[in-house]
């Protein structure tokens, strides 16, 4: 009898494990980002948010999923429950500017490559500059409220 790897990883994982790993991210993007690593910044920022999505999700439902979709994630993880009302748009939007820059597969691609994925998303458009940094810090500060903000609402 063989054992499907997402089996034997999906034990490894909980709530507070993505919680944390949310948390560490935020730290690695910053230095990604302040050096210029604009590819492996905007990756970990949607790993980032992955990851305390995850975590929530983890608290309603404890089953490994392996998909790495946010705005599915988002939905089931029951986070916009966390958001206090008035801050409702701001949140969807703040996901949104994440959701369409990040990709699971920018672990795979060269700044040219991510170049390429930005313009054919034409996330180019309107920026005066370096697109490619633009879109990063964007990504960068889109992670960075979302994950403090579940950090912050975490409740034990």
């Amino acid at each position: 009898m063989s054992t499907k790897p997402e089996n034997l990883y999906s034990k490894d994982f909980n709530g507070e494990i993505y919680k944390s790993a949310a948390e560490e991210h935020l730290h690695a993007l910053d230095v990604q980002y302040r050096n210029g690593l604009y590819v492996l910044a905007i990756y970990t920022s949607g790993v980032a948010v992955e990851c305390i999505l995850k975590g929530y999700k983890m608290r309603l439902e404890p089953t490994f999923d392996s998909r790495h979709n946010l705005y599915k994630l988002w939905k089931e993880s029951g986070f916009s429950a966390i958001i206090p009302h008035r801050h409702a748009e701001r949140y969807g939007n703040t996901l949104t500017d994440i959701a369409i820059r990040w990709s699971n597969s920018h672990r795979y691609r060269s700044e040219n490559a991510l170049r390429t994925f930005l313009k054919r998303g034409k996330l180019d458009r309107g920026i005066k500059g370096d697109f490619v940094k633009e879109n990063a810090r964007r990504a960068v500060n889109a992670a960075t409220d979302l994950v403090t903000i579940g950090i912050l609402r975490w409740k034990n």
